[in-house]
């Protein structure tokens, strides 16, 4: 997760083969990211989902992640300040992004067992591991429903 490294950036994480029905209740949904640089400079990024019944995976051209469409449903989190490499803790974690969750699994050609893809911009920088950097770090999605 970097959202101005040197250039703004769109980010894309996708998590692939999720067990939720359609149209599942989502109570509370957040992402555990693990630091991979420590930084502390104000940072504001906003999270979408990509509006599909079934992410695609994403591949290394130009606009890949930034052209697809995304949902209506959105967060804005404001991390604080990466301390230290490793770190995986509260301050690493994203605001609830439950509605940005349940918009997506109430589709109406969602099914249990497909794909999912966040989209992150926005301005400041948080340096996360990614599963192509350290697969045991890489981001977590957490969600809880009924």
């Amino acid at each position: 997760l970097v959202v101005y490294h040197g250039a703004a950036q769109t980010v894309g994480i996708r998590f692939n083969g999720l067990a939720i029905p359609q149209d599942a209740t989502i109570l509370s949904a957040y992402v555990q990211f693990t630091v991979d640089e420590a930084s502390d400079g104000g940072t504001t990024l906003n999270i979408w989902g990509e509006a599909a019944d079934d992410a695609g995976t994403f591949v290394a051209i130009s606009g890949n992640i930034s052209s697809r469409p995304r949902t209506t449903a959105s967060a804005v989190w404001l991390p604080p300040a990466w301390q230290a490499v490793g770190e995986a803790g509260v301050d690493q974690q994203t605001v609830d992004i439950g509605a940005v969750i349940q918009e997506i699994v109430s589709r109406s050609a969602w099914s249990s067992g497909t794909s999912l893809a966040l989209i992150i911009a926005g301005s400041g920088d948080r340096v996360a591991e990614s599963f192509n950097g350290d697969q045991a770090a890489a981001p977590r999605l957490h969600i809880v429903f009924s």
